[in-house]
């Protein structure tokens, strides 16, 4: 029982849900599910859905998820395997069960009882709950995360043209200099370009892909990159993925789900306040502040945030070598 227990606990440490399908499901599923929903409401998550929807992706399960399956439902593994992502659980009412084509885990001989006694434990020890050490450890590399515009090439607003490009003098010597120290690099950049409809989807890419080719000229390298699309107000392709938008932290939250990085020991570097107070937010120590035309009206904006965050802290760079690594 205890290795289902922790099954389900690090699915949600992990940022996972429990995904039941309805099609070919037991009269008993409902127990199942009202059982998980009276003990554990608001610990747990869960949803059903349909093979149908599963099928045409209108609900795409994650890496992070647990897919569970109960003994009647076993064709459906095979006839959903292309469309489900996360782990799979099979759950057995007999002992004589084999090995599923596409499974990870059965638990035989599984029952409603079982079940009941299961989750209830899980509510009692949720507040126990220790972190992964796989995702905790004081080991993990530190990253220097870094802006696009003004910090990693000069700015060309809303800029279409891979020609106009121009890496910003200094920046090939702080991430070489990352990386000899063993630092992560990821590039976190707002392009609200592409959320309005200035920016086309290939022109976007095109520059991309010509900075890329800058720096590998100079021997560089970025090991995530991340952008933000969505603009507030904004037209359909603008307004997916709000949170990922800096000053809110979304896009830190993806590097560190590919990265792991030990955010205590990270470092952002930006020529914005929102850059500072997104990498606050998710926990970066190291805030460095890159000297421009706009640096008092950034540093305004900074003063009035640390006003409600004492803790928070910034310095300013004049130059990328006045950022210590």
């Amino acid at each position: 029982m205890m290795q289902w227990e922790t099954l389900i606990l690090q699915t949600t440490q992990i940022g996972g849900s429990l995904v039941f399908i309805s099609d070919k499901a037991p009269s008993f599923q409902g127990g199942w599910i009202q059982a998980l929903t009276e003990n554990c409401h608001g610990m747990v998550p869960f949803v059903v859905r349909s093979k149908e929807q599963l099928c045409r992706r209108a609900f795409q399960t994650k890496s992070q998820d647990l897919v569970i399956f109960f003994e009647s439902q076993q064709t459906l593994i095979e006839e959903l395997n292309p469309f489900v992502q996360g782990q799979r659980w099979v759950i057995a009412q007999s002992d004589k069960m084999d090995k599923v084509l596409h499974t990870d885990y059965i638990w035989t001989s599984a029952s409603l009882n079982e079940w009941k006694h299961l989750v209830s434990n899980l509510s009692a020890k949720w507040n126990q709950v220790q972190p992964l050490q796989e995702f905790a450890s004081s080991s993990q590399a530190p990253c220097l995360f870094l802006d696009r515009d003004d910090v990693v090439v000069k700015n060309v607003p809303y800029n279409k043209d891979p020609e106009k490009v121009e890496l910003f003098p200094g920046i090939t010597e702080l991430i070489n200099k990352a990386h000899q120290l063993g630092y992560w690099v990821a590039v976190v950049t707002n392009q609200s370009g592409l959320g309005r409809g200035w920016i086309t989807w290939p022109e976007y890419q095109a520059v991309h892909q010509r900075i890329l080719k800058l720096l590998a000229e100079q021997g560089c390298w970025i090991d995530e990159w991340v952008w933000a699309a969505f603009y507030e107000g904004g037209v359909p392709a603008g307004e997916r993925m709000a949170s990922l938008r800096k000053p809110r932290n979304g896009m830190f939250q993806l590097v560190e789900e590919k990265l792991r990085p030990n955010l205590s020991r990270s470092i952002m570097v930006g020529d914005s306040a929102s850059d500072l107070i997104a990498a606050y937010a998710s926990g970066v120590k190291g805030l460095y502040l890159l000297s421009s035309a706009k640096l008092d009206q950034e540093k305004a904006e900074l003063a009035k945030f640390q006003k409600q965050f004492e803790k928070f802290k910034f310095s300013v760079a004049e130059k990328f070598s006045d950022v210590s690594l």
